[in-house]
């Protein structure tokens, strides 16, 4: 019997069946118009954000635990005029009504190409700026 299920082990996991499992799905970077940040925002604390590539990770913590919780990466696509510019970026948090008391650290990540400055594609620079954290982030693309 062991010999047999180390064999349906070894066919249909690494003896053979190559698949290459599907690309997660990063989110991105939404540009809205007139974006306001929301008032109704659920607490969070962002605790790191690094940049690799156009990828933005984000580490946050939240008091939770019972449910998932649901995060969104905004800007509202205006760039202040400095050098390098600087673009402002907001996450938005639902809580999806957990009002458990576990805190909860989570790693979020977001595409950000839609950050870059217009018209500037090769060996530009950006500063983005998240809300709730106080380091620049340079974008470098």
């Amino acid at each position: 019997m062991k010999k047999i299920v180390f064999i349906g082990f070894c066919v249909f996991s690494a003896c053979g069946l190559n698949k290459k499992l599907p690309a997660p799905i990063i989110p991105e970077l939404i540009i809205q118009d007139n974006y306001l940040p929301a008032k109704d925002n659920a607490l969070f604390t962002v605790l790191s954000a690094k940049l690799n590539r156009d990828n933005l990770t984000i580490i946050v913590q939240y008091g939770g635990g019972c449910k998932e919780h649901y995060f969104k990466l905004f800007s509202s696509g205006l760039f202040e005029e400095k050098s390098p510019p600087r673009l402002k970026l907001f996450l938005e948090h639902d809580f999806n009504d957990d009002f458990c008391k576990k805190m909860v650290q989570d790693t979020l990540m977001f595409n950000v190409q839609n950050g870059k400055y217009p018209g500037e594609d090769g060996k530009f620079k950006v500063e983005l700026e998240l809300d709730q954290f106080s380091d620049v982030i340079q974008y470098k693309y």
